[in-house]
């Protein structure tokens, strides 16, 4: 049980980490800026088209980060509704929480998270059927 707390918090810290960083694909020690008031707004962009070089593997990283807490989140709470619940609730704060740190949050990467939770959820469902 300990061992499973601890994978969480870890991954969640990661995944605050990448979300909070001035520059999350750098390999130094990257900068957190807080921005007491944020634009809500940008929420709303859709800028779907690549940004730079590293656009789509951020999005993977999206993607794939939240199927990984939700994978976690199933194992320390043994019941995978409450999971993906808890898990899409941390997608849409990290989003919110990028706007306080100077970073992009976006609508449609709390749905690419979703959709992470999503295949989690329906990986996990399909293995317990067999």
């Amino acid at each position: 049980m300990q061992q499973r707390v601890f994978f969480v918090v870890a991954w969640a810290f990661v995944l605050f980490y990448f979300t909070c960083s001035l520059d999350p694909f750098t390999l130094h020690i990257s900068g957190f800026h807080f921005q007491p008031h944020p634009h809500f707004k940008s929420l709303l962009k859709l800028d779907l088209h690549p940004l730079h070089p590293f656009w789509l593997i951020q999005k993977i990283g999206h993607f794939s980060g939240f199927l990984i807490m939700d994978a976690l989140l199933v194992k320390l709470f043994r019941r995978r509704n409450a999971a993906a619940i808890v898990t899409v609730l941390f997608a849409i704060t990290t989003e919110i929480f990028q706007l306080y740190f100077m970073r992009d949050g976006r609508l449609y990467d709390m749905v690419i998270d979703s959709l992470g939770v999503a295949l989690s959820y329906f990986l996990q469902a399909r293995s317990r059927i067999r």
